[in-house]
């Protein structure tokens, strides 16, 4: 993995590149360790690191005056929306659902960006664009394939080839930074193929009874129930780093009481 201090913000066109060339070769490889070794990862590695290492942050344009709270209490949603592969009915939910809409935070995870599944869409920026807020995009992975399962058969080619996880504020969002936290499967290994590793997402949201800092979550789902410890260490030692405010922390985390590492130790 590399640093968290790698992380940095820019426009969506930071998520720009020309990987997919080099797909078919990386296909090949059955470990994270053998392709690190091989010449052409080694040849496509910064670029490999520079997605991976950004997040796409996007202003709506809304500031703190052009809208009121309506009083001080704090209003969070943290939704799997499952690649955004069923686009219409999510924001369907979330511009009409009562539990849903009129957030001051969205923590989403797995949202696709030029998949093929998810009729190549920018999910996260859709998503922005329909309910006028602002938004913030990590990429987790950068798919090799289509996806597993049924994704495989889908239609069409996937483009930016990128899945990642969100934020979204009708606020300010500042401070706005991934930290990486490791896998507990090689994704390189077995039917679904992918360069990255999981991440939490964090930023300081501007509300008007206070500003306070918010963290978009997906822990493993493949692994033991110490590697998610593990990464909520990881988190919380992060926590400790920063100045010091309330924090909301969400997500997808994948909480099981048993060893999910493989499917016979889940059993």
């Amino acid at each position: 993995m590399t640093s968290p201090d790698a992380s940095y913000t820019g426009p969506p066109s930071i998520l720009d590149h020309d990987l997919n060339r080099h797909f078919p070769e990386l296909l090949k490889f059955e470990s994270t360790p053998e392709m690190e070794a091989s010449e052409l990862y080694k040849q496509i590695r910064p670029e490999v690191e520079h997605i991976l290492n950004a997040v796409v942050v996007e202003s709506a344009g809304i500031r703190a005056s052009q809208k009121q709270a309506e009083d001080c209490t704090l209003n969070a949603l943290a939704w799997n929306i499952e690649r955004g592969n069923r686009f219409e009915g999510i924001i369907d939910a979330l511009k009409n659902h009562d539990q849903l809409n009129n957030k001051d935070v969205y923590l989403l995870t797995e949202l696709d960006y030029g998949m093929a599944r998810s009729g190549n869409r920018f999910v996260a920026e859709e998503i922005a664009n329909e309910l006028n807020l602002n938004y913030a995009f990590a990429p987790v992975y950068v798919a090799l394939q289509k996806g597993s399962g049924v994704e495989s058969e889908m239609e069409g080619e996937n483009t930016r080839s990128i899945h990642g996880l969100a934020m979204f504020s009708p606020w300010p969002m500042t401070n706005v930074h991934a930290v990486p936290l490791p896998n507990g499967k090689d994704k390189m290994w077995g039917k679904e193929k992918r360069l990255g590793y999981l991440r939490a997402l964090f930023a300081d949201i501007e509300h008007p009874s206070g500003t306070f800092r918010a963290v978009t979550i997906h822990l493993d789902a493949h692994c033991s129930r110490a590697h998610r410890v593990a990464q909520m260490k990881i988190i919380l030692d992060h926590l400790d780093t920063l100045p010091k405010m309330p924090s909301l922390i969400g997500g997808d985390w994948n909480t099981t009481g048993f060893n999910s590492q493989s499917g016979t130790r889940a059993i």
